[in-house]
């Protein structure tokens, strides 16, 4: 048997039942119909009604939205013909009919929309990142455990099979000590990052937009008052005002698959580079970030980097183990073998014999990994599925409050660092930025 299939077979043999196969939604109150509030129904909200309108015995009952085009196309695929339309989210998530609340708004937003549902009473699934000031994150917090609701944060990374795989691989320790952790995600495009409207494929404002069909005194509310400005609704990730920028959009998926596969939380330390180098369009958030947070007493360091003009690197999370390297991302998970060890050798001198075979430079040959994760080994129910199913069983969802809790801190370290241009450190007794 060949090494490769003896660790897949190891590592099969090690599958927890939790992810092994999809959640059921069969335990109490299974057959009870979930009322849905969906508040913020563009490009990603959009996407999780669809979503959780696919989950059996859901309603979605409510829709809130500040732009007239958002409304009309969620509630034309909404199959609940009663569903009612507002742009008030306060009516939203304190609507009795209404179990569940979904929020996809801006990150500014998040913060008085967690409250106020879990003040409500209603479980509450909601975007990362989770907000956009460490006191926020603290109060949110509180209201989730005080009013005993679920609450998941839409890490989908943590409802991945290659994820969850690759943490069964930390865990068995086949990687020996992991003292760095290196996670990439560059991205481009003919445009900007972040230039979207309504989906991920549209670059141009929809025609009709305007302070006639979008409520802007609303969208301001919990911001700077300002004139209408197409832009800044549609593209808020561009200014620090609405989001903290790649820090809360990408760092975070990163970062937190991470805490995900081996549980380190909140980073004693932090430094942050990061500056607007390529796409100057108007945005006042940076395009290239770059952070290193740091956990001596586990004597780990994880880095972050990230890029808008080039996406050669793409996107990854190396886990670099004395023993063993392991690489992961939503579309692989993979074991290397040290490249330290004799054994190595043997795997260098078969890429070179294929790379010669082919008449290519051995330097352009990569050696392959021992083992590369197969589509369908490993089943696991969906985020939003596993989301619905911890309404249900009151369980604690894959991404749940203390993780949130965990993301927000990590995010506002890496901001302060930023801002501050300084190193900053991470005070467990206080729970503050120092």
């Amino acid at each position: 048997m060949e090494k490769g299939e003896m660790v897949r077979r190891d590592f099969l043999k090690t599958a927890t039942s939790a992810a092994a196969a999809p959640a059921v939604l069969a335990q109490q109150g299974a057959n009870e119909r979930l009322g849905v509030a969906v508040i913020g129904v563009g490009t990603r909200g959009f996407q999780l009604l669809r979503e959780a309108q696919a989950i059996p015995n859901t309603e979605i009952r409510v829709i809130c939205d500040l732009y007239d085009g958002n409304l009309r196309r969620a509630k034309e695929f909404t199959t609940n013909q009663k569903v009612r339309l507002t742009k008030a989210w306060e009516e939203a998530a304190s609507a009795r009919d209404v179990d569940v609340v979904i929020i996809a708004t801006p990150d500014f937003w998040h913060a008085p929309q967690v409250i106020a549902a879990a003040e409500a009473r209603k479980d509450i699934y909601v975007e990362k990142g989770w907000c956009t000031k460490l006191e926020d994150a603290k109060r949110m917090r509180k209201a989730v455990k005080d009013n005993k609701v679920v609450m998941q944060l839409g890490h989908q990374y943590n409802s991945l099979p290659t994820f969850h795989r690759a943490r069964q691989i930390y865990q068995s320790g086949a990687l020996g000590k992991v003292p760095l952790v290196r996670t990439y995600i560059d991205r481009t495009n003919p445009w900007p990052e972040w230039q979207f409207y309504t989906a991920y494929n549209i670059q141009q404002p929809p025609k009709d937009a305007s302070p006639e069909t979008i409520d802007w005194e609303r969208f301001v509310a919990n911001a700077t008052k300002r004139p209408f400005d197409v832009e800044r609704f549609f593209k808020w990730r561009c200014w620090w005002e609405y989001s903290t920028g790649i820090a809360g959009d990408l760092m975070s998926h990163l970062w937190d698959s991470v805490n995900m596969v081996i549980g380190m939380g909140i980073p004693e330390s932090c430094v942050t580079q990061g500056n607007l180098y390529f796409w100057h369009d108007g945005r006042d958030v940076p395009d290239m970030w770059h952070v290193l947070f740091d956990y001596p007493k586990r004597e780990l360091a994880i880095t972050f980097a990230c890029c808008f003009h080039n996406r050669h690197v793409g996107e990854k999370v190396q886990f670099l183990g004395r023993e063993k390297t392991l690489e992961v991302s939503p579309l692989f998970c993979r074991l290397y073998a040290a490249e330290w060890k004799p054994e190595f050798k043997e795997r260098l001198a078969e890429a070179r014999k294929l790379a010669e075979k082919a008449g290519i430079s051995p330097l352009d040959m990569p050696v392959p990994p021992e083992y590369s994760f197969k589509k369908g080994e490993l089943e696991v129910s969906s985020h939003m599925e596993d989301f619905f199913e911890c309404v249900r069983t009151r369980r604690e969802p894959r991404c749940g409050v203390d993780r949130a809790f965990e993301e927000a801190a990590t995010i506002c370290m890496s901001v302060e660092a930023y801002r501050q241009q300084r190193r900053v450190r991470w005070d467990p007794d206080r729970e503050e930025i120092v």
